[in-house]
């Protein structure tokens, strides 16, 4: 009964080990000239073989297809290789694992890889989801090799379902989509105003002969790639590498695209709900995202904003909606969007819950001016211009400028500048100010905006002007 017992014991403590090498003595025999080796495939229906070697075949078996368990026994003492073989499985190898006199060695659970051996990785993963606009880039699919490939075999063996024409790059990894007109050949970082990144490259290889190539990247042509669709990727057995070894099994992978890269259920806003101090003229339309491409005229006519408004409704895309305000929006103010529960999708399936968000405006603020407040050595022709967060009516800015000492001049929307940005309103003074003087300059609270809403308190800025 002890000695079951005792049994018992080294059995559970072999299975409940890790993948790290153990060794544990059976049957306290640690006189014994052999060893064994045991550990579980996780792909139990494999019918994988277990093959343990030195430099040459030792001994083999199959696993057990109930649980996907394995041993050999009567090893003799030494280190050796194991490695796993299945169909349509790569092979799995581990060296150097020890058997020691009289122990029993567990190599672990060990997952066979659904790739060939000849494939190391490819991008996008199976089962992907890729958030994709078709008007700024270009989908990417990408294979690294274990071994130097023959490209013109692997190009054959490569398609796609739905098909596609594309771009070979040899000796190129992306892991991305790539910007339409940023492709950098020399793999900087590349990044255009839509915010699409060109993922660092790996070439998988050095390139010294176009027989060395160990990576590719297919850049699919813009008319076959598309939104809200699934590809199945195939690489077949008619791969092989420059030493004439073919793919054991093909290399078979699905990814999705998807337009929605914010939400898949929820409506997106900018602003979003609940911000505060937002900026009236950076926020002068209201956007609104949806995760489905939705029918126009129900959207429109499910929309009340709070304070009303004669909103424009400009939509982008099917999926999003911009709400023109007529201008910039009003400052210190609630603003309340709801969409009832009848707004529909192009499928005709209604919203079902309604949806509302609020955000609230900042004040009228003076942004920026120019000469800046505290600046010195100030020419003494320049025109001063005043910047605000919203539009404001020239003639009450005017009657609400003061400048100290006094200097005659005008006001006016603008700038002399090529970029002219109505926001600004600008003095130009009728004579150049005095030498080396401090100029004071206030803009007080009569100033209004385009909604008659006063400036909150007024503003006061300083300069001196140059000597002479």
């Amino acid at each position: 009964m002890k000695y079951h017992f005792f049994s018992f014991i080294i059995i559970s403590s072999v299975f409940l080990l890790s993948c790290t090498e153990k060794i544990i003595y059976e049957d306290g025999n640690p006189n014994s000239t052999t060893g064994s080796i045991v550990g579980v495939v996780l792909q139990n229906k494999s019918n994988a073989k277990i093959i343990v070697r030195q430099e040459i075949p030792v001994d083999s078996t199959f696993i057990d297809p109930s649980d996907g368990s394995f041993r050999i026994e009567n090893l003799p003492v030494g280190n050796y290789d194991l490695c796993v073989k299945a169909q349509n499985y790569g092979t799995y190898r581990i060296h150097y694992v020890t058997v020691n006199a009289g122990g029993i060695t567990y190599v672990g659970e060990l997952l066979l890889s659904e790739i060939p051996d000849l494939v190391l990785s490819y991008y996008p993963e199976d089962k992907s989801e890729i958030v994709f606009d078709r008007r700024w880039s270009q989908l990417s699919i990408s294979f690294h090799f274990t071994e130097p490939m023959d490209r013109e075999s692997v190009e054959e063996a490569f398609s796609t379902d739905p098909p596609s024409e594309g771009v070979y790059y040899w000796g190129e990894y992306m892991e991305n989509v790539t910007p339409r007109y940023f492709w950098d050949e020399r793999n900087y970082l590349a990044i255009n105003d839509y915010s699409y990144v060109l993922s660092p490259t790996s070439q998988g290889a050095t390139i010294t002969t176009y027989s060395q190539v160990e990576a590719f990247t297919f850049r699919m042509a813009r008319k076959d790639c598309y939104t809200d669709t699934t590809y199945t990727v195939t690489l077949s057995t008619a791969a092989k590498d420059t030493a004439g070894n073919c793919l054991e099994f093909p290399v078979v992978f699905r990814f999705s695209t998807v337009q929605s890269a914010l939400s898949l259920n929820t409506i997106m806003t900018k602003p979003e709900h609940g911000d505060i101090f937002v900026d009236p003229l950076e926020n002068a339309t209201i956007y609104m995202s949806f995760p489905k491409r939705m029918d126009q005229i129900s959207v429109e006519n499910a929309l009340t904003i709070s304070p009303s408004m004669d909103a424009v409704f400009l939509w982008s895309e099917p999926n999003k909606l911009r709400i023109y305000t007529g201008g910039p929006l009003k400052t210190e103010t609630l603003y309340e969007i709801h969409l009832a529960e009848t707004a529909l999708d192009l499928d005709g399936l209604a919203l079902g819950d309604p949806f509302d968000f609020s955000f609230e405006t900042a004040p009228i603020e003076v942004t920026y001016t120019y000469p800046q407040n505290g600046e010195i050595f100030v020419s003494r022709d320049k025109e001063i211009t005043i910047y605000f967060n919203t539009y404001m009516i020239v003639s009450s800015v005017r009657n609400a400028f003061t400048i100290e000492p006094h200097i005659d001049g005008t006001l006016k929307r603008g700038t002399k500048y090529y970029y002219d940005p109505k926001n600004a309103i600008t003095f130009i003074p009728s004579s150049n100010y005095a030498a080396n003087t401090k100029y004071t300059v206030t803009i007080n609270s009569t100033a209004n905006d385009m909604h008659f809403t006063n400036l909150k308190e007024a503003y006061t800025f300083c300069f001196v002007t140059e000597p002479e």
